[in-house]
């Protein structure tokens, strides 16, 4: 627990902790919705995101050899990592997508604003909260790559089973498996690039998941 006591790390957790909640400022602020005031789901946000970042600069390169947040040189990881992110789309847009926005079209963008809103909201709490903190966290427990990866991928199977859990309606078989099954394909895929190359390779993945949103958006 030392390492989350240190200086670099909660200088570095506090400033990547601000970045994050400016991130997502815009999609809380388009959140009719939501159960408190703005300042108070900010201030939990910034909590939220600083203890998480405590754990990626705390014990990440300690337990994993690498630099959270170098930048990657070696284009056969960005060539990986963009075909994934192709595959990834085509996965969603035509076994996911047109079933699942029937069902959740609040998950959906109907305007630039809210597609800008929500992709910068995904870029910055997404793979910090079901990839770069949970690997973070397991391995410091078990100080073991393999098991840190793989109860990774499990936890992000959880909160893909609650999301389903809360549905108003449950979709139809092949969708719960598709849905079910994509968390444990992308997050292999995303704690591979992970440990390979960093948080850029998962950022730019989830970046082209996000812009396979905006051909709906044109018409």
């Amino acid at each position: 627990m030392r390492s989350l006591a240190d200086t670099r790390v909660l200088t570095g957790a506090g400033a990547a902790a601000l970045i994050t909640g400016i991130a997502c400022w815009p999609r809380i602020a388009m959140w009719t919705a939501r159960p408190g005031p703005v300042w108070f789901l900010v201030l939990l946000l910034l909590w939220v995101a600083f203890v998480l970042w405590s754990f990626v600069l705390g014990w990440h390169r300690q337990y994993a050899g690498l630099p959270p947040l170098a930048l990657p040189r070696a284009p056969r990881l960005w060539a990986f990592a963009t075909v994934w992110g192709l595959a990834e789309c085509a996965w969603l847009c035509l076994m996911v997508d047109p079933s699942l926005r029937a069902i959740r079209p609040g998950e959906y963008p109907a305007s630039w604003q809210g597609w800008l809103g929500g992709s910068l909201f995904t870029l910055a709490l997404d793979p910090l909260f079901l990839c770069f903190a949970p690997f973070a966290f397991f391995i410091r427990l078990s100080r073991r790559q393999s098991t840190a990866a793989a109860l990774t991928i499990m936890f992000g199977v959880f909160v893909q089973f609650l999301k389903l859990g809360s549905s108003p309606a449950l979709p139809e078989r092949w969708l719960v498996v598709a849905l079910m099954t994509t968390p444990v394909l992308a997050g292999f895929v995303s704690v591979y690039l992970y440990l390979k190359g960093g948080t850029w390779l998962v950022w730019w993945v989830a970046l082209l998941t996000q812009l396979r949103l905006l051909p709906a958006l044109l018409h």
